[in-house]
């Protein structure tokens, strides 16, 4: 299993939070009990599906929690921009980069980068934030390859969709992508619906 170093993620964080307010571990912190809980409740869930991850639950749950944690920016302008305030500019912090399509009615956050894993959890900032997050479905498209669908229910507002493009590089100079894409046209899609594209969808991912 490979895994982000704490000093790289947290460096990540610091690059990617606003200039001024709350960090985006604060705010985790505030709105979804923060570190301690959430890791409580990842061990419980990883040791449910197998007694023998205790010996290793709690290091990974602390990994995907450095994962949120560097995800809190990216959470919050998901959240703002469904609320009708996308970003203003084509940058989030120094490596996502923001495209707004008003005819399609989306926004999109990018990031990728060479020969390195994905250093971010939107689905996983955006509880921490109150937001109930749903996955519609998930399709495999190679190792290490996945598009996901969620639906995203906020703790005030409508609920909308985001879309999750995650590919991590398989070799080391090969490239990672992370492309979130939240829908602003007040619908969500169905598996059925998701199924129609002609990909092969389930309802969760196989790992």
């Amino acid at each position: 299993m490979r895994h982000l170093t704490l000093a790289a993620l947290a460096a990540i964080a610091a690059a990617c939070s606003p200039p001024s307010g709350a960090t985006g571990e604060a705010a985790a912190q505030n709105a979804g009990g923060g570190e301690a809980a959430y890791i409580a409740g990842c061990v419980s869930e990883l040791t449910a599906q197998n007694p023998q991850a205790r010996q290793w639950a709690p290091d990974e749950c602390r990994q995907r929690w450095q994962l949120i944690v560097a995800a809190g920016p990216l959470a919050e302008a998901i959240l703002a921009s469904a609320a009708g305030t996308p970003p203003s500019g084509n940058r989030l912090g120094a490596d996502i980069s923001v495209q707004s399509d008003r005819a399609a009615r989306t926004v999109m956050f990018s990031w990728q980068a060479t020969g390195a894993l994905i250093p971010y959890d939107a689905a996983g900032a955006l509880r921490q934030r109150g937001a109930d997050v749903a996955m519609i479905g998930c399709s495999q498209l190679g190792v290490g390859e996945f598009s996901k669908a969620y639906q995203v229910t906020p703790r005030t507002g409508a609920p909308f969709q985001i879309s999750v493009y995650d590919r991590s590089a398989p070799i080391a100079n090969s490239e990672s992508f992370y492309n979130v894409t939240v829908s602003l046209n007040g619908q969500v899609q169905t598996l059925a619906q998701l199924r129609t594209d002609g990909m092969e969808w389930a309802e969760t991912c196989p790992y």
